[in-house]
Parts: structure tokens; C-alpha cells; sequence
């Protein structure tokens, strides 16, 4: 038998997975409508709705789960997750980052999330200074990543390397 304590956290590794292993749509929105509001808050199983229902081509629900889950509760790594989610919607995801950008202008994963955004609509200047911003508030290999991955579209292969190599070798 598993202590007390431990329930809620397997409880939420269990939600998670099962999330996860959704076969389709419906089988993904009944799994998750089914769950408790509690859990439906939790940011591993929102993150595991989202990028379950991005792989299953909703890209709706995948950003909606997103969207309504930072917006009720900050958290930095669906805020990354958002930036990285394999959906289209650039302008609308784009839009909802730069609502968040005034009540949260210090976030790293916002500013990268902004600057991967702003790179996937053709925009590599504003990408560039989101980057430098995400940086200096503490941004780490995702940023530095995400600066060689620039670089490297403008065709700048010294500067995408030294970007790539970054993390690293920290100074």
C-alpha cells in the first residue's frame, strides 16, 4: 500500500499518462474531461493534453489547454512549451505571448517563446533582441539554442556554432 502523501503526486503521473496514451481525439477530449478540475490544473497534465492533442493534429485544443492554463496560473515551463508546441497559429499564439509580456516582462521562457514566435513568421531581428532580453533575465540552453538555430537560417554558420556551443562551455 502507498503512503498518503504519495497519493495525489501518482495520482497525477497516472492522469498524465493516460493522457498521453490517447489514441484520438475523442478518446483525448473524454480522457480529459473526465478528469477532476484539480488535476485538469496541474501543469505536467496540462502539458501532456497539449502535446498529446498537438501530435494528434487539434491544434485548437492544444493551445486553448495552454492559453487557459497560464493564464489562470503562470508557469514557466508550459509558457516554454507553448513557444515549442509543433502547431501553426503563429499570429494568435504570437498575440497571446505579447498579452503575457505585460504583466510578466522579465520571464525567460516568455521571451524565448516570443523570440521562437517571432523567428517562425520570418521576423529573425525581433527574434534576435527577444533572445538577448531572455539572456540577461537568466534564459539558459533553450535560448542559446534557439539563437543558433537563427543564425543558422540567416546563414551565419560561425555565429550559429558559437550560439549552439554556448551551454556548453559556460565562461
Amino acid at each position: 500500500e502507498w503512503p498518503p502523501a504519495d497519493s495525489p503526486a501518482r495520482e497525477a503521473r497516472l492522469a498524465a499518462q493516460t493522457i498521453a496514451q490517447a489514441t484520438d481525439a475523442n478518446q483525448l477530449a473524454e480522457r480529459w474531461e473526465s478528469l477532476p478540475k484539480t488535476l485538469r490544473a496541474e501543469p505536467a497534465i496540462v502539458a501532456a493534453y497539449a502535446e498529446r492533442a498537438a501530435a494528434l493534429r487539434w491544434e485548437d485544443a492544444a493551445t486553448r489547454a495552454l492559453e487557459q492554463a497560464i493564464d489562470a496560473r503562470w508557469d514557466e515551463s508550459l509558457v516554454a512549451l507553448y513557444g515549442r508546441l509543433p502547431v501553426a497559429k503563429l499570429d494568435s499564439r504570437r498575440a497571446s505571448a505579447q498579452r503575457w509580456l505585460s504583466t510578466h516582462p522579465s520571464s525567460p521562457a516568455l521571451l524565448v517563446t516570443l523570440a521562437q514566435l517571432a523567428r517562425l513568421q520570418g521576423q529573425w531581428p525581433q527574434a534576435q533582441d527577444f533572445l538577448h532580453r531572455a539572456l540577461a533575465q537568466g534564459a539558459g540552453a533553450d535560448a542559446w539554442e534557439e539563437l543558433g538555430h537563427g543564425y543558422a537560417a540567416a546563414r551565419d554558420e560561425l555565429v550559429a556554432r558559437r550560439s549552439f556551443a554556448n551551454p556548453l562551455n559556460p565562461a
